[in-house]
């Protein structure tokens, strides 16, 4: 009898993630270090589709398809505020700005609130769609200081370079406040990601097409189970977006 591996399959715009498991019975684990091998193979498929941060925030920049744009955007002396409370309001006064620039129209963003390395000033990170604000836009409508722009989605990273750095944990000693998250956005972003497509198939091979804007595979295996995952990001002509 053939193994049936469970498949699980996330779309996310342009990027899709999918891994297959072979996943270890259920019941008494042994020694400490069986349990720990079963639960690498139970939680692999998930981490390397939406169980982590990373993870989850890879799927909302993919929403932004090719035309999303970072903004770093940095105080002046003369706009700093004192604290991390301080820089939050600022960010929902400035967010509140963008949507009044639309005239109320929602808008989608992804926002993240940096520490005080460099030259010791807070700064925040903001992802905006091309089709809704422009550079020159976003820069009139900053007033706090400075601002710098790169496109999201790049060649050797994929949507995840910019998702881990999000996440990165924080080498100038500037620690999130305790309950508070690394990132944010807009709950209708998150609200589209479309449900992962689940099934069982006798093929532990996840085929990835040719000429992907960008990939990653990676594998766990070990004597209770195993799981491969792969994730791809189409390009833009490719007409295989779903």
């Amino acid at each position: 009898m053939s193994a049936v591996w469970h498949c699980t399959l996330q779309r996310a715009g342009p990027l899709i993630k999918e891994c297959r498991s072979l996943r270890p019975p259920l019941g008494p684990s042994g020694t400490r270090q069986d349990a720990a091998d079963k639960r690498q193979i139970r939680k692999g498929p998930h981490s390397a589709v939406t169980r982590t941060q990373v993870d989850r925030l890879e799927l909302r920049m993919a929403l932004f398809g090719y035309e999303g744009t970072h903004y770093t955007q940095t105080y002046d002396f003369a706009h700093l505020p004192k604290d991390y409370d301080g820089v939050r309001r600022y960010f929902r006064a400035y967010r509140a700005r963008l949507l009044r620039w639309r005239n109320g129209e929602p808008f989608d963003w992804i926002g993240c609130i940096e520490g005080r390395h460099g030259d010791h000033r807070y700064h925040i990170h903001l992802v905006l769609r091309d089709s809704q604000f422009s550079p020159a836009e976003v820069r009139y409508l900053w007033r706090g200081g400075e601002v710098d722009d790169e496109p999201v989605l790049r060649a050797e990273g994929g949507y995840r370079r910019l998702a881990e750095y999000f996440n990165k944990e924080r080498p100038d000693g500037f620690k999130i406040p305790l309950g508070k998250h690394p990132w944010s956005c807009n709950r209708s972003l998150s609200q589209s990601i479309p449900p992962p497509l689940e099934w069982d198939d006798e093929s532990n091979v996840i085929e990835i097409p040719d000429n992907v804007l960008w990939a990653r595979r990676g594998q766990t295996v070990n004597d209770f189970g195993a799981y491969y995952y792969g994730s791809w990001i189409l390009p833009k002509k490719s007409g295989l977006l779903f």
